[in-house]
């Protein structure tokens, strides 16, 4: 599968794989992000910008094929979000209708009330006021009582509030795209790393937008955007690597962080006594 745009390169996305993108230009990352999240979200476009799933072949894939999870960490109240009180909803309704021991349990509830209100009017010689007789929708009624936490959320950290996120908004019968917005906000270093080693355990095919050094260095696959459209050249890094050390020594934390560098117009021999240093090691 690959990631078409207009505003870079083509990008080989590998299914259930984690992807750290960037830009060199601020403009081109908005529209490219703005893009894509018209695409799953199944929005009209309002330009002529586009970003969206397509074939080896170069064909568009239809998005009904996907279930996007879209996790802006700019977002301090994710769990406030509609989307998730939605996803709560429905997940108890199909324990209702699926769960066999919970459907027993609302068809009897379902009788009591239907007795209930059959209880209940005022009757007059000329008149007669009862409880309207009508079908339960179940989501009415699960809004109507509500729902909680059973943990204060401002106790969670934000990995822990991300994870919940996550969870909440999975939907297995389709093919899962996990978007992280920016991961780095509010973490620590530290709390980065786990961040990033917690969203791998899912295995989803996963896009993460970042500048963050650190992020861009745990991915499985890095795709570092230039101005002009075409992405930094990381199999040329591997490949001059492997003249100065054994290919099985070479990792690819150890090329984005060249790539990174190079990206951002750091001065490489600063790096030399790091790989003077590995090679000792040879």
């Amino acid at each position: 599968m690959k990631l078409a745009s207009d505003v870079t390169e083509v990008l080989d996305i590998d299914l259930h794989h984690t992807h750290v993108i960037t830009f060199e230009d601020t403009q081109l990352c908005e529209t490219f992000i703005q893009s894509f999240l018209s695409y799953l979200q199944k929005k009209p476009q309002k330009d002529e910008h586009y970003a969206h799933f397509i074939t080896d072949g170069y064909e568009t894939i239809n998005v009904q094929k996907f279930h996007p999870i879209i996790l802006n960490c700019g977002d301090r109240n994710i769990l406030g979000q509609k989307v998730i009180e939605d996803q709560v909803l429905n997940h108890f309704e199909n324990q209702i209708i699926y769960d066999e021991k919970t459907n027993k349990i609302f068809n009897e509830f379902e009788e009591s009330l239907n007795i209930f209100k059959q209880s209940l009017g005022i009757y007059d010689d000329y008149y007669h006021v009862e409880i309207h007789d009508n079908v339960i929708k179940l989501k009415k009624l699960l809004k109507l009582l509500g729902y909680e936490f059973h943990y204060d959320l401002r106790d969670l950290d934000e990995t822990r509030k991300r994870k919940a996120f996550i969870d909440l908004m999975r939907k297995k019968e389709k093919e899962e795209i996990l978007v992280v917005l920016y991961p780095e906000s509010y973490l620590g270093i530290k709390e980065i790393e786990d961040f990033l080693t917690m969203i791998k355990m899912y295995q989803l095919t996963t896009l993460v937008f970042t500048n963050h050094p650190s992020v861009i260095m745990s991915g499985d696959h890095a795709f570092l955007c230039k101005s002009n459209k075409t992405c930094h050249d990381l199999n040329l890094i591997k490949e001059e690597l492997k003249l100065f050390m054994p290919e099985e020594m070479i990792t690819s934390k150890m090329v984005h962080l060249i790539a990174y560098h190079e990206f951002i117009g750091d001065n490489l021999l600063e790096l030399g006594q790091y790989f003077k240093f590995i090679n000792q090691y040879e």
